[in-house]
């Protein structure tokens, strides 16, 4: 075997684990084991069990089923590293066989469970060979491993007690096994001649070792430990399998803090006792010193709690284990032993009966609070089948390599020589000299903000905006401590940046970062160049160091020009990528040849020279303490590499930024701020696009240069060359490619390669929008309905999959929606894959522009996605409005500019096919949602004559901008008092404009009957412009983005309320409260989908199954008699009404009812609105769990009795005690003050 990781594997018999308490009982304990694989045996399983235990399992669960009564082995998976290729298991139940590949190698793994029967062993064992064999051929592997209960020993004298014979006896079947595949078992390898169980009659009267593991014998590269301990819920022992290469270094990683010990207040008031301790100590010399021998404290009283924490709960476990373990050696027990033994494993039991309990009530609790409800819920629940960013092997000089300690050489010898700094003063200072004059300066008063001590007040700011739960640097310590302790802290920790400042040194520990190694998408791992090294810096640096970054971003556009568009507040990496595609989608306008450059820096951000961060500094006008403060967080800073068998050696930065610190970013676009200056400054000759010169637009280090013709490539190439000797960015001329803005024949133009496809900024662009579409959308839609595909296999409610479309979906096409024209047949698909999500690709009971609304209209706020694209177009045109002047537009304005300008188009009762000049397909889509939505309130006089889709000339609407700057543009501005069209000689000396010819296109174009209703308006009224309003709020206003998608919605799905069930019984603000506070109730996502579907009379009851889909059967699931619709399935029902009639004497005995709430039908199928809100909270919560009860005993073919239902509510009390959800505290708060948990 050949494996190049630790890999670790349990097996088990469970004896059934079927009941759901045994079952989480004994997947705790396997949990506990912290192995990555365990094989269980007799788990009496069928496929209806597979999706609910693999959820509870919380990974993937492999079976081969059994009966609900016998047999049934699983495979379990934890966190597995390896992939898995293939599955094949008997149809009994009695073995599974798995190959997985990891490293490029094999693993076949098996799990077996034998019969009682020597003969049926034999059958099975060669059936299970055979298909051993056949798998080892498709997968030549050496690594074989077998475990399980064989129900057989392999030495009857050995292994058995007591045995029938006196010396060793082995097992036929077994010893043909193990030659048949070359393996051997493990345990008895290691100990030849000892006497060990598995499995133990409760009397100890007889037991035998059963249950092993099987290995190959081949041992040269790795070492196997088997070993045997006690289990709870069994008659069987837990067996345990370590696989590790030989020589494995341990890797010890680093250590972080567990954010759990913040809710123990032992712990807390240590840490406070410890502040204070260290805040009164004065033998330290130095601040800096007291701050680190404080971190040094926290992080050994954190690792102290937490081992007693882990002790507290392990150690009588442990106990009982070795105890049990002990006895079980034994041959012979005494009768008081046999007690012991009994009392020792129904200890063990119920230990784990008892956390399984405790478990299931801190899941639903967590699973009410946070299940389907965000990201980061999701992402933890489906945590993909993909392997680690470890980096296993490396291609080292052409040679792949999976030796650690060669892969840790390499890492080391290419980062320390990333990282050296090869400044070269003289190409610095001969660069500065050049630039000095061009570079603009920072005003006094920004400087001044740099300059300012640090108050509380901002690092208090400082420390709260940066994000909880984020990977810790190397001392291990999270935000979410700080947070915690800020109040003890934060007097301790000013001092300390006062120190810095003073005396520009940072503590030792601020000077230490992590990286870990992130692998680019859609490269080879395996290349170094391909990996990504971001820095996890500690929390108390990026405390200080967010400080500062606040402070630059107040006024860092001072210096940094308009086409810089990273890291700046206000600025869009959309308008970099719509700038270039506006290019070629109006190149038709641009005369020169025309090309683009995209350059390419090897590792910007790690290859930016200190001194030349520092130099930029200077020269942009910074002062001295804020430039102090930047050498001081760079200067003697060292970082090591995460790698999997623990860290590489200490190397020194001493270039590069550090990603992940919140300064750096800034600081690095000060730096190619320079670039911007020397190419804009050097006299290349740039592009002409109508009238403007375009040079060079930047996203960070991501930089295009606009050029007339290909001739100016090497002076660029030279140009950018003498910034690289300074900065240390240096050209990767292998990666730069030329995008010609017309066709180009030539495929390389100066070693540069012609592309007629680039990827910028993430979005490909080419000519052919066909290709666009495709991978840009066509590709992205199949991957979300893969993603989509993959969530439908769990069972997830209504509401979570509406969040799911959002996560999985939407999310991912609102980038390039900023930047591209979405087709209409993209929209409908992408729709049509979400709400059939929705609907698990089955009826959709409720139509989809229900859904879409609020949820006080009735909705599940779900997102059509045509209103979703529009909100997108008509914030690049509010952008645009703002910005007509800005670079970025130039080419729209332009256009627009033929039309009059975008606000005068805005305010014309246009048709974008009948406008005078051919627009792209961006902006004729932006015009069209721009139609959808305002309103143009048709008015003879007010409505413009220019752009008007009526108001035809050759079947193109007219602009003349000479009439415009007239002040021309009603019907009335060319009318005499009487009404009628003035004429040429009129209009030629009242306006002074002498063209006859525009003049006569214009009044053709006017249709006689706008003349005829203008005609008797000219003296009574005063003509307008309209205004850019939408629902009376302006444009250039600040608008939500929700509030512009409802304006889409409205147009798109006019709706009208239809639930007339409700509005007989409640007011609209009443039905508008039911409708929406029931989502904000702590009861689990079931239940609010029952009680939804119930509200909107889509439950599917049998009748309505009858009447859709023609089910022949339509009685009531409880009586049997009447037809099973929705009023009598939840109310009429004789056992139905019975149950409701319980639960309102146990509720009006336990606490006071309004007078207006009876046991009605309404009140029961939509909820109660009584003017007291905490009653309405709890009585709706009971109901809806009573509705969801009723759901779920129709399902189990159960009569719904409030006895069994309040054992299940009393449950969900105690689950209500650990959430913090303030519905959930009010709820706990009436539940104790009316002792609702007390039997009825």
């Amino acid at each position: 075997m050949s494996l190049s990781s630790v890999w670790s594997f349990i097996s088990l018999n469970t004896r059934g684990i079927r009941d759901s308490v045994k079952r989480k009982s004994l997947f705790l304990f396997c949990k506990n084991q912290k192995v990555q694989c365990c094989c269980l045996q007799e788990t009496h399983s069928n496929e209806t069990d597979e999706k609910f235990w693999a959820n509870q399992w919380g990974d993937k669960i492999l079976f081969s089923h059994g009966t609900n009564r016998s047999a049934g082995v699983a495979i379990l998976l934890n966190s597995f590293p390896g992939k898995l290729l293939v599955t094949k298991r008997d149809g009994s139940g009695h073995w599974l066989v798995c190959v997985f590949m990891k490293d490029d190698k094999f693993i076949i793994l098996g799990n077996v469970y034998g019969y009682n029967s020597a003969a049926q062993n034999k059958i099975m064992f060669s059936d299970f060979t055979n298909s051993v064999k056949e798998l080892n051929q498709r997968y030549p592997s050496n690594n074989l491993i077998i475990g399980g209960d064989f129900n057989m020993v392999e030495n009857e004298y050995l292994d058995r007690f007591p045995s029938a014979f006196q010396n060793h006896h082995y097992n036929p079947v077994l010893l043909h096994l193990c030659r048949d595949l070359n393996v051997s078992d493990v345990w008895r390898r290691d100990n030849p001649d000892v006497r060990a169980f598995t499995w133990f009659k409760p009397d100890g009267s007889a037991k035998s070792r059963l249950d092993f593991w099987l290995t190959n014998e081949n041992q040269q590269n790795f070492t196997s430990i088997a070993n045997i301990s006690a289990a709870p819920l069994t008659d069987h022992s837990m067996i345990k399998l370590i696989i590790q290469p030989r020589n494995n270094p341990i890797n010890k990683g680093y250590w972080k803090f567990n954010c759990s010990l913040l809710e123990d207040e032992v712990y807390s008031q240590a840490i406070i006792n410890e502040i204070q301790k260290i805040t009164k100590d004065r033998q330290f010399t130095t601040q800096r010193d007291k701050w680190e021998f404080f971190k040094f404290k926290a992080r050994q009283i954190s690792i102290t709690h937490s081992k007693r924490l882990s002790k507290d709960g392990k150690q009588k476990e442990m106990e009982i284990i070795r105890e049990i373990n002990s006895m079980c050696c034994k041959s012979l027990l005494s009768e008081g032993e046999k007690q012991r033994l009994s009392f020792l494993q129904t200890s063990l039991d119920n230990m784990y009966v008892s956390k399984a309990k405790g478990a299931f009530i801190r899941s639903r609790a967590k699973w009410v609070e946070e299940g389907e409800k965000s990201s980061a819920y999701f992402c933890r629940l489906e945590k993909r089948r993909q392997e680690k960013n470890a980096v296993n092997k490396l291609v080292i000089n052409g040679r792949e390599s999976t030796n650690m300690e060669e892969i840790k050489r390499e890492m080391f010898q290419f980062y320390s020589g990333l990282y050296s700094s090869s400044y070269s003063s003289q190409d610095v200072d001969r660069f500065f000299n050049h630039i000095k004059d061009l570079a603009p300066k920072v005003d006094e008063n920004f400087k001044q903000v740099c300059e300012a001590e640090i108050t509380l007040e901002e690092a208090e700011k400082a420390m709260r905006s940066l994000a909880l739960d984020k990977s810790p640097g190397s001392d291990g310590l999270t935000i979410n401590f700080y947070r915690h302790f800020w109040e003890h802290l934060k007097e301790q920790f000013l001092l300390v940046i006062k120190e810095i400042s003073e005396l520009n040194i940072l503590p030792t520990t601020m000077k230490q970062g992590v990286i870990t190694l992130i692998p680019k998408p859609g490269k080879d791992a395996r290349l170094i160049d391909n990996l990504r090294p971001i820095s996890l810096l500690n929390s108390d640096y990026k405390i200080l160091t967010n400080i500062y970054a606040s402070r630059l971003k107040t006024g860092l556009n001072q210096i940094i020009s308009d086409t810089q568009s990273g890291f700046l507040k206000g600025r869009s990496i959309h308008n970099n990528i719509r700038l270039v595609l506006d290019l070629i989608d109006y190149n038709q306008l641009i005369e020169d040849d025309g090309f683009i450059l995209f350059l390419d820096f090897f590792k910007a951000f790690d290859t930016v020279e200190h001194k030349f961060m520092f130099q930029t500094l200077e020269i942009f006008g910074f002062g001295p303490n804020f430039i102090s403060f930047v050498q001081t967080i760079y200067n003697d800073t060292n970082s090591v590499i995460i790698l999997p068998n623990g860290i590489s050696p200490r190397f020194l930065i001493n270039k590069g930024i550090k990603q992940g610190c919140p300064i750096s970013p800034l600081l690095f676009i000060t730096a190619t701020e320079m670039l911007s200056i020397l190419i804009k400054n050097s006299g290349f000759s740039k592009l002409s696009v109508l009238g403007e010169q375009l040079l060079m637009t930047q996203l960070a280090d991501d930089t295009p240069t606009f050029m007339k013709d290909s001739h100016q490539i090497p002076d660029i190439i030279q140009t950018v060359d003498f910034f690289s000797k300074a900065s240390g960015l240096k050209l990767n001329l292998s990666k730069c490619e030329l995008l010609p803005v017309h066709h180009s024949d030539q495929s390389v133009i100066h070693n540069i390669s012609v592309r007629t496809v680039v990827k910028y900024l993430g979005v490909h662009i080419t000519k052919d929008s066909k290709t666009m579409e495709e991978m840009n959308l066509w590709k992205t839609l199949e991957k979300c309905k893969v993603n989509l595909n993959m969530w439908s296999q769990r069972d997830i409610s209504i509401l979570g999959r509406v969040f799911l479309t959002k996560l999985e979906c939407l999310s991912r096409f609102i980038y390039p929606a900023y930047s591209l024209p979405i087709p209409k047949s993209v929209r409908k698909q992408i729709n049509q894959a979400n709400f059939n999500f929705i609907w698990k690709n089955k009826t959709h009971y409720i139509k989809k522009g229900t859904i879409i609304q609020d949820y006080s209209a009735g909705g599940l706020k779900a997102i059509d996605f045509e209103s979703l694209d529009g909100m997108i177009k008509i914030n690049w045109l509010r952008s645009f409005l703002q910005n007509e002047r800005n670079i970025w537009f130039h080419i729209p304005s332009n256009i627009f500019s033929h039309l009059g300008g975008i606000e005068l188009l805005l305010k014309c009762d246009f048709d974008y096919r009948k406008l005078p000049i051919k627009l792209s397909t961006y902006h004729q889509q932006v015009l069209l949602y721009w139609k959808l939505i305002y309103k143009h309130n048709f008015s003879p006089h007010n409505t413009p004559i220019w752009n008007c889709r009526y108001v035809l000339c050759r079947n193109k609407s007219l602009f003349y901008k000479n009439w415009i700057d007239n002040g021309i543009w009603s019907l009335l501005h060319i009318m005499n008092d009487n009404g009628n069209i003035i004429s040429f000689e009129t209009f030629s000396s009242k306006f002074k404009l002498n063209d006859r010819k525009q003049y006569n296109n214009v009044i053709k174009a006017i249709p006689q009957t706008l003349i005829q209703m203008s005609s008797s308006l000219v003296q009574n009224v005063q003509v307008q412009l309209p205004s850019l309003l939408f629902d009376g709020r302006p444009l250039h206003s600040k608008l939500p983005n929700s509030f512009i998608r409802s304006l889409f919605v409205r147009e798109l799905f006019p709706t009208s309320d239809k639930n007339h069930s409700m509005s007989q019984h409640y007011t609209g603000e009443e039905i508008s409260k039911l409708r929406s506070q029931f989502i904000k109730y702590p009861i689990f996502p079931k239940y609010k989908e029952i009680h939804f579907k119930i509200m909107n009379a889509v439950y599917p009851c049998k009748e309505l199954l009858h009447i859709r889909f023609g089910f022949p059967e339509n009685n009531c699931s409880f009586c049997d008699t009447n037809i099973e619709t929705l009023d009598h399935l939840f109310f009429e029902c004789m056992y139905v009404y019975s149950f409701w009639e319980d639960f309102f004497f146990w509720c009006s005995s336990k606490f006071p009812f309004p007078i207006s709430i009876h046991l009605q039908k309404h009140s029961i199928l939509f909820g109660v609105v009584s003017g007291d809100n905490l009653f309405d909270l709890t009585f709706n919560t009971l109901l809806i769990s009573g509705k969801f009860f009723i759901h779920k005993c129709r399902f189990l073919k159960n009569k719904p009795l409030f006895n069994t239902f309040f054992k299940e509510i009393s449950l969900y009390f105690k689950s209500l005690t650990l959430m913090k959800n303030k519905n959930a505290i009010k709820l706990c708060i009436f539940i104790e003050d009316h002792k609702l948990y007390h039997n009825p």
